[in-house]
């Protein structure tokens, strides 16, 4: 029961929580804690929480890395981590990271869980998660096989970073690694100062995508509560450190780190951390096995010194020899003593022989018993493996379901935002399309109007032009001819100038009759054409109206980016800046959408309506 149970808390500890982060200037996880073997080995790797390790602490953390440069990082960082239980191991952190006047806050879960597999054998599995105060996920899985002496495991550093704003995960991480370590814990098998002293080795390396990093650590901790280590890192350099137990539960930790390459004029790094031990009332399987001692003693009791596991392993078989020489020498003892009352009475020679018979005969009947018992642990012992094994396979399982899930939750949220970002250019695009159309066709129907009236216009002045000539024509001849033929080409320029005058009135009345027929018509065919004209006319106003908002809306969005690249430039200058009033970007980009989608149903209804005002002017004409 106790095994579904942390498996079912493995599998909460894996689901994704809710984090949310603007996509500009997001990083992946990185603490810069890696110079310790004794306090936070969790952020090395997330077995190391359960992995040798007997008790819990509580410390307080502090790096100033590169201090000979000016607003050079810091990290703090506050945990809580340690062995819980038999299998178990766990730690919780929150940290804060300075960069120069940059500050980011976060947090970080660890869990390990432990299969015990044989006396000396164990499969350890944990995992980190952890966020910045940016609302982003990081996933860090990691496992240990471990043995008596060695430890070997591989861990994947932000195997996943996800972004809840943009509902995606982050590309391109290069903080993304696969780690592999080996690590060795023995003791120092001598007398006087260095007795049962401690002694710790770690190799890891580390594959990103654009780099490998190689990095070792030794540490030796004597019982007095002293330690040392030194390590070496590609990429930092080199690091030496020394720690102290004031107390058996009060610790203090001092590392110094110099760059040997290219980061050397940056100066050194420090850091520095305040532990306390929380001891457990009982010990632990698969642990250290130090003893915790401190300078200064606040137990005046008499101290019992812990075994390690193979000192445990050697007082068993001295203490089964010594068991086996006495019940030898009993043996002969009682042989001799058997031999020497033999001569005086056979009686009690028969007697004792049947009580060793008796005495044989209870010793295999005892032996027999014990052995079925051991069978009988050790079958058990095998189907409860069994069940751990299936356990941890359904375990993996439902983890890698689970991945699959959320990677075809992400394949498919990709998808739909793409279609809707394509919808929306298309449907820009269409609005342009339509606006330059009808632009096109105002003025083809402004230049016909106008081509129309010049044409009207030349006809006048032809016909009134050549009605002058005709009457001086005229009147010159009247003049030359009667006073009759005068009177008669009078009346003839007077028919023609009222022909012309009725035929102008005609015109008139014909286009008046039109235009009115159009703006109020009589029949149902017309007036659901001078409907539809007005509802078009009505639209395009919409969609001008829309269509300046969305250019302002990307005018604004414009200088947002204008004025994030300028703020961005300054304080790389080393200008401050005092920070833009806080804008809502979720809600600016709800109004966008909505503008978008109001935009794209004003288009399509207004193309239905032209194409029903076409339908209707080719039914009626």
């Amino acid at each position: 029961m106790k095994t579904k149970i942390l498996v079912l808390i493995l599998c909460v500890f894996a689901t994704p929580e809710v984090f949310s982060q603007e996509d500009n200037g997001v990083v992946a996880l990185g603490l810069p804690v890696r110079n310790s073997l004794t306090f936070n080995r969790y952020t090395i790797n997330p077995t190391f929480s359960f992995v040798r390790e007997q008790n819990k602490y509580v410390s307080l953390y502090n790096k100033r890395e590169f201090v000979q440069f000016e607003d050079a990082p810091v990290t703090y960082l506050a945990s809580y981590t340690g062995r819980l239980a038999e299998n178990m191991g766990a730690g919780v952190g929150m940290f804060q990271q300075n960069y120069g006047i940059l500050t980011t806050f976060g947090g970080m879960v660890n869990f390990a869980y432990n299969a015990r597999l044989d006396r000396d054998s164990n499969l350890t599995f944990g995992l980190n998660i952890g966020g910045p105060e940016y609302f982003l996920l990081t996933i860090n899985p990691g496992i240990n096989y471990g043995l008596a002496f060695l430890d070997f495991g591989v861990s994947i550093n932000n195997l996943a970073v996800y972004n809840f704003q943009s509902s995606q995960l982050l590309k391109d991480n290069l903080q993304r690694g696969i780690q592999a370590h080996m690590m060795y814990t023995g003791f120092m098998e001598s007398r006087g100062f260095l007795d049962q002293a401690k002694f710790s080795g770690i190799v890891r390396s580390e594959f990103r995508k654009e780099e490998t990093i190689l990095s070792g650590m030794v540490m030796l901790t004597v019982p007095k509560g002293i330690w040392a280590q030194a390590g070496y890192n590609s990429v930092f350099g080199a690091s030496g450190g020394v720690g102290v137990n004031i107390t058996e539960q009060i610790a203090i930790e001092y590392n110094f780190e110099k760059d040997l390459g290219d980061l050397t004029e940056f100066g050194p790094s420090h850091d520095i951390t305040l532990a306390y031990r929380i001891k457990n009332k009982q010990n632990y399987y698969y642990s250290s096995g130090e003893e915790i001692s401190g300078l200064i003693s606040t137990d005046k009791r008499t101290k019992v010194k812990p075994l390690s596991e193979s000192a445990k392993s050697k007082a068993e078989a001295n203490k089964e020899a010594v068991a086996e020489r006495r019940a030898q020498a009993q043996a002969k003892k009682l042989a001799d003593q058997k031999a020497k009352e033999a001569a005086a009475a056979a009686a009690v020679l028969l007697a004792e022989q049947k009580a060793k018979e008796e005495a044989e005969e209870q010793a295999r009947l005892i032996e027999e018993q014990k052995a079925k018992e051991e069978a009988e642990a050790q079958a058990r012992l095998l189907e409860e493996q069994k069940a751990k094994e299936e356990e941890a396979e359904q375990a993996r399982q439902l983890a890698e379901q689970t991945a699959k899930e959320e990677a075809e939750k992400q394949t498919r949220l990709l998808a739909e935002q793409k279609a809707k970002e394509e919808a929306a250019e298309q449907a820009r695009q269409l609005a342009e399309q339509k606006a330059k159309e009808e632009a096109e066709k105002q003025a083809r129907l402004l230049a016909e109007q106008k081509a129309k009236e010049e044409a009207e216009e030349q006809a006048r002045q032809l016909a009134e032009q050549k009605a002058k000539e005709q009457a001086e024509e005229k009147a010159r001849l009247l003049a030359e001819e009667k006073a009759m033929e005068e009177a008669e080409a009078a009346a003839l320029l007077l028919a023609q100038q009222q022909a012309e005058e009725e035929a102008e009135v005609q015109r008139l009345a014909e286009e008046q009759a039109l235009e009115e027929r159009i703006n109020n018509p009589n029949d149902e065919l017309g007036k659901d054409m001078l409907a539809l004209s007005q509802k078009v006319e009505n639209a395009k106003a919409r969609q001008d109206e829309f269509l300046k908002k969305f250019d302002e809306m990307v005018e604004v969005k414009d200088k947002d980016l204008k004025d994030l690249k300028e703020e961005n430039d300054l304080s790389e200058q080393g200008i401050s800046v005092e920070p833009k009033p806080f804008k809502s970007v979720t809600r600016e980009n709800m109004i966008l959408d909505a503008t978008i989608k109001e935009l794209e149903s004003i288009i399509e209804s207004r193309n239905k309506d032209i194409e029903d005002l076409m339908n209707l002017y080719d039914e009626k004409y």
